[in-house]
């Protein structure tokens, strides 16, 4: 779900970019990096459960 979200905003932050002001879109782009940030750090630091 929050892949689907990701790239939502991706893809709004894109269509900004190129019709938008300049300082919205780079802003954007800012929450959009920090969100993406975090959701990596979120399953990153996951433990894997593994029995071999």
């Amino acid at each position: 779900m929050e892949f689907t979200a990701l790239f939502l905003a991706i893809t709004v932050t894109m269509l900004v970019a190129w019709r938008g002001p300049r300082g919205l879109a780079l802003s954007l782009f800012a929450v959009v990096l920090i969100a993406c940030l975090a959701t990596f750090m979120h399953h990153a630091s996951n433990t894997l459960k593994l029995s071999f």
